[in-house]
């Protein structure tokens, strides 16, 4: 968990992070990720069967919201994950190492 204090020592409830780890019988195992920053709360689920969650969770995100919104907070929003598909995506995006590219020859010069 991380966290900023109040002067009093306490968590202070307007700014933290508190990661849930999870393994659930039908979904496995599951990672939430809530982040709080000003009493606004982005969430974040990442699971092995994000598209499936994602459309059962829809008709609670304004339950949560209003909720959420009775303690003063404010749901910035949900996001669902499916962590296979970010690995690839990481993948993909990142550069080849100079040294499994090859040999090269010549100057790059940039003014």
């Amino acid at each position: 968990m991380e966290r900023r204090k109040t002067k009093e020592g306490k968590i202070d409830p307007d700014y933290c992070r508190v990661p849930f780890y999870l393994e659930l019988e039908r979904l496995e195992e599951t990672v939430i990720d809530m982040q709080v920053q000003n009493r606004i709360i982005k969430v974040t689920v990442i699971n092995g069967h994000g598209a499936t969650l994602e459309e059962a969770a829809g008709q609670y995100l304004d339950i949560l919201r209003e909720n959420l919104g009775k303690m003063d907070y404010r749901l910035s929003g949900v996001s669902f994950v499916n962590p296979v598909y970010e690995k690839e995506r990481d993948l993909r995006g990142k550069p080849i190492p100079f040294s499994e590219a090859g040999s090269y020859i010549g100057v790059d010069i940039r003014i």
